[in-house]
């Protein structure tokens, strides 16, 4: 064979695997940081946040998450979204959550704290009434427990709608706008990134 002839075959057979690596790359989608899930009109001015009282990562970034709801654009507001599944203690626990904010809103994230630290610091259980009644006194919310009879149905049910319509699988989640959903997962835990990308979500939903 040809010495130029088998060089120019040689080549062409040691660049095809490399070339077919490049036009696979180039095939497959860029993976983006967010979820883009169905619209929703009734959230579009929203930040949903979900969070779990059993969740860690939760009660690290809950008071952060509500210091950066504070810097949202006029017109828009963050809220919190307890998780609930067809589950005993989440039911409990979503219902705990809304008769807390009956009880009294401006006291809210000292109640949340307060369980927070029942429950993961105390081994306190979210099916315990115990648990409530102690994160409300230290929240001094004297009106928690007759907030906790006016609590609905149907409230409880919507913290489980909103989760099945974005899709949540991990916590803390943001829905944005009613169409893009975070976790600190899409920023590799990246604290001040995953602000700087909820923020740009909100840009991107205005």
């Amino acid at each position: 064979m040809n010495r130029r002839l088998f060089l120019a075959q040689a080549g062409a057979l040691l660049a095809a695997p490399a070339i077919a690596s490049a036009q696979k790359a180039e095939s497959q989608p860029l993976k983006m940081p967010f979820r883009e899930v169905g619209f929703r009109l009734a959230d579009s001015r929203k930040v949903l946040c979900f969070f779990a009282f059993t969740c860690p990562v939760c009660a690290a970034y809950h008071a952060s998450i509500a210091q950066w709801g504070e810097s949202l654009p006029q017109g828009w507001q963050l809220e919190f979204v307890p998780v609930t599944l067809p589950q005993r203690d989440t039911v409990i626990a979503a219902r705990a959550y809304f008769a807390a904010l009956k009880a009294d809103r401006a006291k809210i994230y000292d109640f949340v704290g307060s369980a927070y630290t029942e429950i993961q610091d105390r081994g306190m259980k979210q099916d315990d009434p115990r648990t409530w009644e102690t994160a409300a006194k230290v929240a001094k919310m004297p009106g928690f427990a007759e907030s906790w009879q006016k609590v609905t149905t149907e409230a409880v049910k919507k913290s489980y709608d909103d989760l099945v319509a974005y899709q949540v699988s991990a916590t803390p989640t943001l829905a944005i706008g009613g169409r893009y959903v975070i976790t600190p997962d899409d920023t590799n835990g990246d604290r001040e990134l995953f602000f700087k990308l909820a923020g740009a979500m909100v840009s991107k939903s205005m």
